[in-house]
């Protein structure tokens, strides 16, 4: 419903001007991806600062990227294996990494990240189900957020995803 919505212009952003980005986005998501880290026998290492400033953004949709960049680390990373979220601040901006090992993905296949539909074209990663459309969404809310977000990975070793939006928020003129 989000992806129908963001693709018609229809999802509205519900700016709170007082996030606790630990409170109200990451510990739900990170409870939400819990049973698949257990169940995966994931090693999970949060790394967020205390005193993280309150920031302003739409919470329910921040969640949607941590849940989905956190369900991917442990689906698309090794079984047994390391999942790892750090949270900062820098310049202005709140900067989450999620990082994963696992095959990752060629640097040529990078370009593909962020596309509707698209998935990676390695054997490793198509043995997984997928839709193609988790990382397109986290790209479109994090737009709306007047935020970047990019991946990088050595392949058949790690993977990493990391999201910044500025601890403003997003300006009104986002999403016209």
């Amino acid at each position: 419903l989000n992806l129908a919505r963001l693709e018609g212009g229809k999802l509205e952003l519900n700016i709170r001007h007082d996030v606790d980005l630990v409170e109200s986005v990451i510990e739900p998501a990170f409870e939400i991806v819990m049973p698949q880290i257990e169940e995966r026998k994931i090693q999970f290492t949060k790394l967020v600062p205390k005193g993280l400033p309150v920031i302003a953004c739409d919470p329910s949709l921040l969640k949607i990227v941590v849940v989905n960049l956190l369900g991917n680390a442990v689906k698309y990373g090794n079984e047994g294996g390391e999942v790892r979220l750090t949270v900062s601040r820098e310049d202005g901006v709140v900067r989450a990494v999620v990082w994963n090992e696992g095959p990752g993905f060629p640097r040529e296949e990078q370009k593909r990240l962020f596309r509707k539909f698209s998935r990676l074209n390695t054997p490793e990663l198509m043995q997984r189900k997928g839709t193609g459309v988790g990382l397109y969404t986290c790209w479109r809310i994090i737009q709306l957020h007047n935020g970047k977000i990019k991946g990088a990975s050595e392949h058949g070793q790690w993977a990493e995803f990391v999201f910044e939006v500025p601890v403003a928020g997003p300006s009104s003129a986002i999403g016209a």
